[in-house]
C-alpha cells in the first residue's frame, strides 16, 4: 500500500550532503504489529550503513514461528556475503530481525545477484540517498535527522 505522504526528509535536508538519518514506518499485518526502524549514515548523497530493525509482535506463537522461519530462510540468501549481517532474536511475544548492511564495503555485484536488479535501489554499485528516501517514503516511512 503506498502512502501519501505531503512531507518529505529531502526537502529539509542536503541530499548531495553527509549526515544520518532515523526513520520509522508502522506496518500491519494479519495478527501482529510491526514496529520497523531504519538507521542510516550516509556521505556526498550515497548510503553508507544502513541498519534495520523489523520487530513483529504478537502472543500468537504460531504466528512468530512463522515469521521467524521466513526470516531465517530469507537469512540464508545472504550466508556468506560480507558486510551483512543478520541477526535474529525471538522472545516470548516478539521476533526481531536486524539487519546491518555496509554499502560501502560490500559487494554490489553479489547482493544484486541474489536481489535481482529489479525494483533494487542500488545503481552503478552505489545506493542513492534520494532513491532510498524516496522509495522508503512510498510506503509510510518517517524519517528525521539524527
Amino acid at each position: 500500500d503506498r502512502v501519501v505522504n505531503n512531507k518529505s526528509i529531502l526537502d529539509e535536508i542536503d541530499i548531495n550532503g553527509s549526515g544520518k538519518l532515523s526513520c520509522t514506518r508502522v506496518g500491519f499485518a494479519t495478527g501482529v504489529d510491526v514496529d520497523l526502524r531504519y538507521e542510516l549514515e550516509y556521505k556526498d548523497g550515497n548510503v553508507l550503513l544502513l541498519h534495520s530493525m523489523e520487530k513483529v509482535i504478537s502472543d500468537d506463537n504460531d504466528k512468530l514461528d512463522e515469521y521467524e522461519t521466513a526470516y531465517r530462510n530469507i537469512a540464508k540468501n545472504y550466508k556468506g556475503l560480507k558486510y551483512y549481517d543478520i541477526t535474529i532474536t525471538r522472545d516470548k511475544n516478539s521476533v526481531v530481525n536486524d539487519t546491518l548492511i555496509n554499502y560501502e564495503k560490500i559487494d554490489t555485484d553479489k547482493l544484486l545477484d541474489i536481489e535481482g536488479e529489479e525494483d533494487n535501489v542500488i545503481v552503478d554499485g552505489k545506493v542513492k540517498l534520494e532513491t532510498w528516501v524516496s522509495f522508503a517514503e512510498q510506503f509510510g516511512t518517517i524519517c528525521k535527522e539524527v
